[in-house]
């Protein structure tokens, strides 16, 4: 058999592998459209099952389905929510997937480059703003902020603090209190129910986290908040100090935003930000803010979050700017690992 090929026939089988490669991404552009027209949203978290970032997620997730935009949840957790970044930026820039995004994991950008800029993300909203503390066992022998600083002045770096990830706001506040006498060591857990369980069997001696994140513990007494990162003590806790008053400045408050990645359709953007500006308004929306403990005007619409962020990570670098060199250097080519047990 001959198998030289004139022009004409290599042409015409050119032409039929090119129209077989199309008709074979037919299925899939036509399910990405069919996604696109009905408004459907992947949310991605992070963090593990069971955190704030789950939570609202989840119930942003709830609420988008009745106004007509179907969506799921995802978790991807690990490296203080940097794996799920990577992962949400290296997908396709079509509004299909939006991310969580947290204090914990835009600190990041406080220190060096964690592999991705302010720039590669579009924020749709800021969800909440909530205040964070610190929690102890009511099992445990300390039974106030007094008595655990005291200890923790006395014996420098022996008392434990279950953390969501270094370079977290909650590792700047252990540092900040460092430079205050009081030292701690922290004990990252990326799993938030590993991170609560931590300061009950033993492996934590105190837990830095949001209160209605671990509103079960508190319910069940197994857990008494003791100090609180805030300028105004929180209603609820009233009989709880705040860092403010003891000369330890005004914390960096929690918030969680939902962003689009860089590049999304600006009709899918508006699309998107306008049914999170439609939930917000929901009573159900408002009753799980005011059952998470959210700060006064929490929501912040995406036609001002941008700014919020920016001056978030301006307060951020101004902390990171004040700290010992090995915390400002935490994300410079180090591996994490390697910071965990020096502390």
């Amino acid at each position: 058999m001959n198998w030289i090929l004139t022009n004409k026939s290599t042409s015409a089988l050119i032409w039929v592998a090119l129209l077989c490669f199309t008709l074979s991404l037919a299925p899939t552009n036509a399910a990405a459209q069919e996604r696109t027209a009905s408004g459907s949203v992947e949310i991605l978290v992070p963090w593990g099952i069971g955190g704030g970032a789950d939570q609202l997620a989840r119930e942003t997730a709830k609420l988008l389905q009745r106004v007509g935009m179907p969506a799921t949840v995802t978790n991807i957790p690990g490296r203080t929510g940097n794996a799920g970044m990577e992962k949400f930026l290296a997908s396709p820039s079509d509004g299909l997937l939006v991310s969580v995004l947290t204090a914990e994991t835009y600190c990041l950008l406080a220190y060096a480059n964690p592999g991705w800029k302010p720039a590669d993300v579009v924020p749709l909203a800021i969800m909440i703003r909530q205040p964070s503390a610190f929690f102890l066992p009511t099992s445990g022998s300390f039974k106030s902020w007094n008595e655990f600083e005291k200890q923790a002045r006395q014996k420098p770096r022996s008392l434990r603090v279950a953390i969501s990830g270094l370079g977290s706001p909650d590792y700047l506040m252990l540092q900040q209190l460092s430079l205050k006498g009081i030292q701690l060591t922290p004990v990252p857990f990326e799993n938030p129910e590993q991170r609560f369980q931590a300061v009950l069997n033993g492996q934590a001696d105190a837990l830095y986290e949001q209160p209605a994140d671990v509103a079960t513990l508190l319910q069940g007494k197994q857990l008494q908040p003791v100090l609180f990162l805030a300028s105004a003590r929180v209603p609820a806790f009233k009989d709880v100090p705040v860092s403010s008053e003891l000369g330890y400045g005004n914390g960096l408050a929690q918030f969680r935003a939902i962003v689009a990645k860089v590049g999304t359709d600006p009709r899918r953007v508006k699309a998107l930000s306008q049914a999170l500006d439609q939930i917000a308004e929901t009573p159900e929306y408002r009753a799980f803010l005011t059952a998470h403990l959210a700060t006064d005007g929490s929501y912040i619409p995406a036609t001002s979050a941008s700014a919020f962020l920016q001056q978030a990570l301006k307060e951020m670098k101004q902390t990171v700017d004040t700290l010992p060199l090995h915390a400002q250097h935490l994300w410079e080519g180090q591996s994490v690992s390697e910071y965990i047990q020096p502390f």
